[in-house]
C-alpha cells in the first residue's frame, strides 16, 4: 500500500471509529459523508467567489446534497457528473428550467439529479465559475486526496482542454475538520502530474484559503488514461473527436 493509500485508510479507519459518518458504511474507498456537512455548505456559499458564481460544478456523492440544494436555491446552474459508463460529462440543472412542482431538495440528490438533470453535450458545456471536488484528505497547503479513481482529475483536464475554465477557475471542497491533516503528512511532494489540488477548503467551523503553491493539470494528460477509464467516462472519446476535428 503506497503512502496516499495508507492516509486515506487512517482518514476512513478514524472517521469510522468516532462515529463521524452516519452512512453508507462501510467508509472504505468512499467519499465521506460527514456529520456537519450542511454548516460546511452553508460556510462555503457565503464567501465572495461562490456568492458570484453564475455556474458551478459540484461532484455527485452524498455530503455535497445541501451545497447543490443551496446553489440551486440561490439562482446557480449546477453541473453534476453522472454515474461511471456513461457518454457525456454532466447534468445540468438549470433552476429556471427546472419543473416547478418537484423539490430542490430532491433535485439536488442523486436519484433527483438523474431524473430531472439535461445531459450536456462537451460542446453545451458552459463556462464554469466555481469547482467543488470530492476529497478524502486534504492540507491547508492545498494538497488533497480523493477515494483513488482519478474522475475528477479527468473531469478537470477535459474542462480545461475545452478551455470552460482556466487556472484560475477556484478550485474547492467540503470536508469535516479531522479530514485536514498536517502539513507534513500529506506532502506536495506526494502529488503526481495529474493530482488537482484545491484553493478553499470549507469545514464546518472555518473556511480555509489554501493560496497552493501546486499546480493544477493544464488538461487531460492523454498517456495516463487507461482503457478502464475511458469506458468509465465516455466524455474521452468524444474529447478526442473533438480534438482531432480541430
Amino acid at each position: 500500500m503506497d503512502e496516499k493509500q495508507c492516509l486515506r485508510k487512517r482518514v476512513w479507519e478514524m472517521m469510522e471509529k468516532n462515529n463521524l459518518v452516519p452512512y453508507p458504511l462501510p467508509l472504505h474507498g468512499r467519499i465521506p459523508n460527514f456529520t456537519g456537512n450542511k454548516q460546511a455548505a452553508r460556510m462555503l456559499c457565503r464567501i465572495p467567489e461562490f456568492r458570484r458564481s453564475r455556474v458551478v460544478k459540484i461532484h455527485p456523492s452524498l455530503n455535497a446534497n445541501w451545497l447543490r440544494y443551496l446553489a440551486l436555491k440561490f439562482g446557480k446552474t449546477v453541473l453534476v457528473p453522472p454515474l461511471p459508463g456513461n457518454d457525456f460529462l454532466y447534468f445540468c440543472l438549470d433552476p429556471n428550467l427546472l419543473p416547478r412542482d418537484v423539490p430542490l431538495k430532491f433535485i439536488s440528490t442523486k436519484k433527483g439529479f438523474n431524473m430531472h438533470g439535461r445531459k450536456l453535450s462537451l460542446e453545451e458545456i458552459p463556462h464554469v465559475d466555481f469547482i467543488v471536488v470530492a476529497t478524502v484528505a486534504c492540507t491547508k497547503l492545498g494538497t488533497r486526496l480523493g477515494k483513488g479513481k482519478g474522475y475528477g482529475e479527468v473531469e478537470y483536464g477535459i474542462l480545461r482542454d475545452l478551455g470552460v475554465v482556466t487556472k484560475e477557475t477556484p478550485v474547492a471542497t467540503l470536508i469535516h475538520d479531522v479530514q485536514l491533516l498536517d502539513d507534513d503528512e500529506l506532502r506536495p511532494s506526494l502529488l503526481e502530474v495529474h493530482d488537482l489540488p484545491v484553493d478553499i477548503i470549507a469545514t464546518p467551523s472555518q473556511v480555509i484559503r489554501t493560496r497552493t503553491a501546486v499546480p493544477k493539470p493544464h488538461g487531460i494528460l492523454w498517456e495516463l488514461i487507461s482503457e478502464q477509464m475511458m469506458q468509465d467516462i465516455g466524455a474521452l472519446s468524444h474529447l478526442k473527436h473533438l480534438k482531432a476535428s480541430r
